[in-house]
């Protein structure tokens, strides 16, 4: 089915204060042109190299038959992207991207952490994913704030045949027994370098690749600073790689302390009682 609604469209030149009140307001946008012709190109390159070597790379197995069901059989996902591929470095910690994120989730972040950085690869013949909203991974209650924002980076061209993401514009704002009909649905058709912004309580998920060939795209999800991300950064990145990255990047990999005194909370992600990247220091 071709679907009726059209996502709203930006140059990535665009004043990104538009991107951000469109995002907040029907919950997803697509940014034409995010990465550029040749960091898409190394970027590519670089991961099909290290695809080539690592034949078993990417499947799920999560110990869960169910998640892995969710996470598809047929689809390759990495995380620990910094660790694997030196390209994706500058996009996670593209400042546009951060303004974004920052803005979008308001002063209840403290400071943004990468909830989750995974190559997703959907391969022929891989059905559609359930419809999921990605703030399912805490008990909480959706609010007009979202507590994590996702940005999928299409590293291939997204097409309705090869998997393009399903979104359903405004369901932020649904109640939770609310179940989307045909007339809601939208597909992010874009083009390889495009990203499709969007609040992490958005309903989306995976399309079914009914193509021959893979649909290749980065997700990049950002949370705020007090919540547990999806994936373990400590664990995916080693520390003789995290001591190399930028203070930003250490910053949202979890090397940086989230103080919430001035809002009367506490502080989280300490280190011996104080900053985490003494960490990469010490010793």
């Amino acid at each position: 089915m071709t679907p009726t609604i059209s996502l709203p469209t930006f140059p990535a030149a665009s004043d990104w204060a538009d991107v951000t009140q469109v995002t907040q307001q029907g919950g997803a946008a697509v940014v034409q042109g995010l990465l550029g012709a040749e960091h898409l190109a190394a970027l590519n390159a670089e991961i099909s190299a290290y695809l080539g070597a690592q034949n078993d790379a990417g499947r799920a197995a999560s110990g869960s038959d169910q998640y892995d069901r969710f996470l598809g059989h047929n689809t390759l996902r990495l995380h620990g992207l910094v660790e694997k591929f030196v390209q994706t470095r500058p996009l996670i910690e593209d400042p546009r991207l951060l303004g974004w994120a920052a803005n979008l989730m308001g002063e209840q972040v403290g400071n943004v952490l990468l909830n989750a950085g995974e190559l997703i690869q959907i391969n022929p013949g891989e059905p559609r994913q359930a419809l999921h909203r990605d703030t399912d991974s805490w008990p909480l209650p959706l609010g007009p704030k979202p507590i994590i924002v996702n940005a999928i980076v299409a590293l291939d061209n997204f097409t309705l045949r090869n998997g393009a993401t399903a979104m359903v514009p405004d369901s932020w704002q649904w109640p939770p027994e609310r179940r989307p009909q045909p007339v809601d649905f939208t597909r992010a058709v874009m083009q390889a370098g495009d990203a499709v912004l969007f609040r992490g309580d958005l309903l989306h998920g995976g399309g079914a690749n009914e193509s021959e060939a893979p649909r290749r795209a980065l997700s990049l999800s950002y949370c705020v600073g007090w919540i547990r991300p999806v994936e373990n950064s400590f664990l995916n990145v080693s520390r003789s790689t995290a001591q190399q990255l930028s203070p930003s990047l250490q910053g949202l990999l979890g090397y940086r302390a989230r103080d919430g005194l001035a809002e009367g909370a506490g502080m989280v992600g300490l280190y011996e009682n104080g900053d985490p990247q003494r960490y990469l220091v010490d010793g």
